[in-house]
């Protein structure tokens, strides 16, 4: 896929997942890894329901901001996810409401727990 295909995808998906209420706000983010090497993410303080393609950051995986608007403070997480885990070529990252208030119940046995794996 070229850039702009990855861009355009980034913006359904980014409102397919608004719109099924699994991001509210200007909560969660994307990125993903594009064909040259950089990382293409949602912007500080992007609605994922109302992303623009062309207003999409661009970042070096050494942290250097390339271009769009200013990227979101997470994408220093992300960044480290990619070093760490070269396999990995998209993160979504949500604050869904049901697990944000699932991680909040006391008393939870090991069957619910997410393995630490899982968190990369």
């Amino acid at each position: 896929m070229t850039e702009q295909q990855l861009r355009e995808e980034m913006v359904q998906i980014g409102a397919s997942l608004f719109s099924r209420g699994y991001a509210t706000g200007s909560a969660g983010n994307l990125s993903l890894l594009l064909p040259d090497g950089n990382l293409l993410a949602t912007p500080t303080g992007a609605c994922l329901g109302e992303l623009q393609a062309q207003r999409l950051s661009v970042v070096t995986l050494q942290g250097e901001w390339i271009s769009g608007d200013k990227p979101s403070k997470e994408v220093t997480f992300h960044r480290a996810v990619y070093l760490h885990n070269p396999a990995c070529k998209a993160i979504v990252h949500l604050h869904s409401h049901y697990l944000t208030a699932l991680s909040c119940l006391q008393g939870l046995g090991h069957c619910c727990k997410v393995s630490d794996e899982a968190a990369f």
